[in-house]
């Protein structure tokens, strides 16, 4: 499924007042079920939350269990308006990689042609999953 579209018109729901980086993200679960999510900023920075986590956090509401997930699509747009090839944060990693069992794909868009496809382990490898606790 192209979900370009959805994540650009999803990008004017992101609460950015300070940094203008909006940031949308669709989860895709391994049932087919999808979930959206925007970043949120807070003046008090480290309470902002990201659209991977939003939309992650969206779909354990609604009954995702860990290793439901199967595919996480990122697009975002700058300042100027540009749209920009953006990855998911250390934190939002972190979560992908727990939620997913190590195991999903990262779509980062920079247009609708553009798209860069990482496994979460190749974008947080030695991922601590919970597991050592």
């Amino acid at each position: 499924m192209n979900y370009f579209n959805q994540l650009q018109t999803l990008l004017d729901a992101s609460c950015a007042p300070y940094s203008g980086f909006n940031v949308a993200s669709i989860v895709v679960l391994k049932d087919g079920r999808h979930f959206k999510g925007v970043n949120v900023e807070s003046a008090a920075y480290p309470t902002t939350n990201c659209a991977e986590r939003n939309a992650i956090q969206t779909a354990v509401t609604e009954g995702a269990k860990i290793g439901d997930l199967q595919e996480v699509h990122i697009l975002a747009r700058n300042a100027a308006k540009e749209l920009v090839q953006a990855y998911p944060c250390g934190s939002c990693r972190q979560v992908i990689a727990e939620q997913a069992l190590n195991d999903t794909v990262i779509y980062c868009y920079a247009s609708e042609d553009k798209i860069d496809k990482h496994t979460i382990a190749e974008l947080l490898p030695f991922g601590f999953l919970g597991a050592e606790l």
